[in-house]
């Protein structure tokens, strides 16, 4: 988007609002230009802290040990804020013990912990399955489609809940839990996170009496050094695992079609061989995940332009980190299918998926989807095109995922 000389940042767009197109790009990079971190506040009340740094310096800060991730002192920080302004307190069960809000070293047990029901192994076995998922919802589409409802939200939904063993009559459900909590409106937040949190503990004691051979049922039985999850650990990991496993590649896979298709020539030269550069450039460029999730600073954190108080929440920015002009050159802000991976390997390019310890377990089953999902589609529609311009896409209510709440496409042979 090019801006005008009238054209003022609005900082409330670094957490979602009524955004079309790649509004936000435009909202991001100006942002990042006047500073590195931003005061925004969530539809719930909470003051956060929102950074617009490059790649370095964010992949820095997702590393720096002063911003932690400790579920308790969280939900602490977070409860007081709101209290003093006189706003509900209650909070989403995901932020609890699962290894997203957690710190080293019992960080490293979860991970290792969840690793182990995880592998890439794992991981790898399921692509036939994902690819013929994929062709099969393809094959479903209507000429006249929405990318979102009819490929990019079922496809990932269908692969998360396989892969922990949730039955085909409850996922839907899931997802509309899922998507409620996504907004950080405390109305639907909290009464969506308590009941996904009571029909996975449900699900969790069916899998102790009656195990499969599902990642759920591994999660349950996982060990290191002789410790398991506990039994709060377990639910909060089922829940992020649900979350995590379908909100961020619904995202991924839509954002890459909307640019793929609006791109000259992208969608025309997309093939087996190209898709996988293709997909580390919508990471890039316009990533699923529009920031992080909360930390919290535990003392003054002094960046170039700018600090983050101690007792501030903070959220990352990963979008500005994708479109460093400093990396990737004056280009950094169009979308580029075809560009020089940095360093050889594109994923070097973005912070996407994260950086550090809490770099995303899921990346791989991610790109699998990707890849599936739109090699199927340019297989079934060589001459898609979008049904409207891009400008009137409009984008989801949530905060921490970046997706379209729906992309009209006509499939032309």
């Amino acid at each position: 988007m090019q801006l005008t000389a009238e054209f003022a940042p609005d900082r409330q767009a670094l957490v979602g609002g009524p955004l079309r197109g790649w509004q936000h790009h435009a909202h991001e990079d100006a942002l990042a230009r006047l500073g590195p971190v931003h005061s925004a506040e969530l539809p719930n009340g909470l003051e956060v802290l929102v950074t617009t740094m490059g790649l370095e310096a964010t992949r820095s800060l997702l590393g720096d040990d002063r911003l932690a991730k400790d579920a308790a002192g969280l939900r602490a920080a977070m409860q007081d804020q709101l209290a003093r302004k006189g706003r509900p307190t209650d909070l989403s069960r995901i932020i609890g013990p699962s290894m997203l809000n957690t710190d080293p070293p019992d960080h490293r047990r979860l991970r290792a912990l969840v690793s182990q029901a995880f592998t890439v192994r794992r991981i790898n076995a399921l692509q036939p399955a994902v690819e013929k998922t994929a062709r099969e919802l393809v094959a479903a589409l209507p000429n006249d489609a929405d990318l979102i409802e009819g490929l990019a939200f079922p496809l990932p939904l269908a692969v998360i809940c396989d892969l922990l063993g949730v039955p085909v009559e409850d996922r839907d459900q899931l997802h509309h839990w899922t998507a409620a909590m996504m907004t950080e409106r405390p109305e639907l937040v909290v009464p969506a996170s308590d009941a996904m949190f009571g029909y996975l503990a449900g699900l969790i004691e069916y899998k102790r009496d009656q195990p499969d051979d599902a990642l759920l049922s591994g999660l349950v039985q996982a060990q290191v050094d002789g410790e398991r999850l506990t039994p709060e650990e377990l639910l909060t990991t089922a829940i992020l695992l649900v979350v995590a496993g379908h909100e961020t590649t619904t995202g991924l896979i839509g954002n890459a079609a909307v640019a793929l298709l609006s791109t000259p020539g992208a969608w025309e030269a997309l093939n087996a061989d190209t898709v996988g550069l293709a997909i580390e450039e919508v990471a890039r460029w316009d990533p699923p995940v529009r920031v992080t999730p909360h930390y919290r600073a535990k003392t003054d954190i002094e960046l170039p332009g700018g600090v983050i108080p101690e007792g501030g929440v903070v959220m990352i920015g990963l979008g500005t980190a994708g479109r460093d002009p400093s990396v990737h050159g004056p280009t950094a802000d169009r979308f580029d299918p075809t560009r020089v991976p940095v360093g050889g390997n594109a994923a070097l390019g973005h912070a996407a998926f994260g950086h550090g310890v809490h770099y995303c377990l899921g990346h791989h089953l991610g790109r699998i989807e990707a890849r599936a999902a739109l090699v199927a589609l340019r297989e079934r529609a060589p001459g898609a095109r979008l049904a409207v311009e891009v400008g009137e896409l409009e984008r989801g209510d949530k905060v921490v995922p970046n997706t379209f709440a729906s992309v009209s496409a006509v499939l032309e042979p």
